[in-house]
């Protein structure tokens, strides 16, 4: 009976210890490797995001060539400055000259024959007012000298559509930019269709703009004014700054994920630097608290199913730690992507750890711990 009451009793103690140890605090058994002191700064929720350089509509032209012949003259490669306005390229013409000095020629013709029509209608309506000459007659030189100003006319006519078509022979830069195609070279031939055939590119490169790819989730805490903060591979070490400008309405899916657009404007100065289609990484500032007890989010571990933080005291061997959760008044607030606010649960000055070893549960031995 002894002997019974005595395994009871170590079964006993022996389970109770294992629940200890599976249930215990480990904050005393913890290794800190680093540690932050808390202080008071700015702590910011942000949307992380994908973005993408573009031009702005109406900043890439693709110049076409709305004439058929040779190019004659295409002064500019990949590259090069053009200003609105400059000649860009230009077509054989000899063809429409030779065609328009021809019409302007049928033209002095045609005015010298309607000033005498004219002449005549004029000697006959007088002739006709003395009675000299019938009604016929009059009405008969009328309609001749009508007939010779409609000549006038369709000659004129003719003559300014060879002028539109003489035009189409010289392309001239419709916005100061730069070079970013070309289509063609000097001396081949170009020839026009029901298409405009493309001849040259040109780009202004001051005016870009970012399109963000906001995730549905996500989309509905975007506002225009609000602050992004963006960073390219070709400059890893420069953060650039702008803000929300609109959002597209209409959504965008990839690989069935709803998306949606959020412009942002591209500073001059800032598109010295920046290329369109370069990918951006973004963060949208959503809110931001100032002075507020900042707390590293490296510094909040999950233990047991809840989140706590360890505060240290003393170095070295006498260095003591203590696990702080909900239950024992942690309180946090805003929450950033590397701050978090604390509103209770430690105070300016207190040190936290941020790289910590915690012990490492044992697995239970066979039967439990009952034995």
């Amino acid at each position: 009976m002894r002997t019974l009451l005595v395994l009871i009793l170590l079964a006993a103690l022996a389970g109770g210890g294992w629940w200890w140890y599976q249930h215990r605090d480990v904050a005393g058994d913890i290794r800190v490797l680093d540690t932050a002191t808390l202080d008071y700064g700015e702590v910011r929720e942000v949307l992380e995001a994908t973005g993408i350089i573009k031009s702005q509509v109406g900043a890439v032209v693709k110049i076409g060539v709305r004439a058929t012949g040779e190019i004659v003259n295409l002064p500019f490669r990949v590259g090069d400055h053009v200003d609105k306005g400059q000649l860009i390229a230009a077509i054989d013409d000899r063809e429409l000259q030779a065609q328009l000095k021809q019409t302007q020629a049928d033209l002095d013709m045609a005015k010298a024959k309607a000033q005498y029509t004219q002449r005549n209608m004029e000697r006959q309506r007088e002739l006709y007012n003395k009675k000299l000459v019938d009604r016929d007659t009059l009405e008969n030189a009328i309609q001749t000298a009508d007939t010779a100003q409609a000549e006038v006319d369709r000659r004129e006519a003719e003559i300014e559509a060879l002028r539109v078509r003489i035009s189409y022979t010289r392309i001239y830069s419709p916005i100061d930019g730069v070079v970013s195609q070309v289509s063609a070279q000097e001396g081949e031939t170009v020839v026009t269709g029901l298409q405009v055939a493309n001849l040259i590119t040109v780009l202004d490169p001051t005016r870009l703009e970012m399109w963000i790819y906001m995730d549905e989730t996500d989309v509905g805490r975007v506002k225009p004014g609000q602050k992004v903060e963006f960073t390219v591979d070709a400059y890893p070490d420069r953060t650039f700054e702008s803000e929300v400008d609109q959002i597209y309405p209409e959504p965008e899916i990839r690989d069935n994920i709803v998306y949606y657009q959020v412009l942002c404007h591209i500073s001059k100065e800032q598109a010295e630097l920046l290329r369109p289609e370069m990918t951006t990484q973004c963060r949208v500032i959503v809110t931001t608290k100032d002075h507020v007890l900042a707390l590293p989010n490296t510094a909040l571990k999950w233990v047991a199913g809840e989140q706590a933080v360890f505060r240290t005291t003393g170095l070295g061997e006498n260095a003591t730690v203590e696990k702080i959760t909900e239950r024992n008044g942690l309180k946090l607030g805003l929450k950033g992507l590397t701050h978090s606010e604390v509103t209770s649960g430690l105070s300016a000055g207190d040190r936290v750890a941020t790289q910590l070893v915690l012990p490492q549960q044992q697995p239970a031995p066979a039967g439990g711990g009952s034995r």
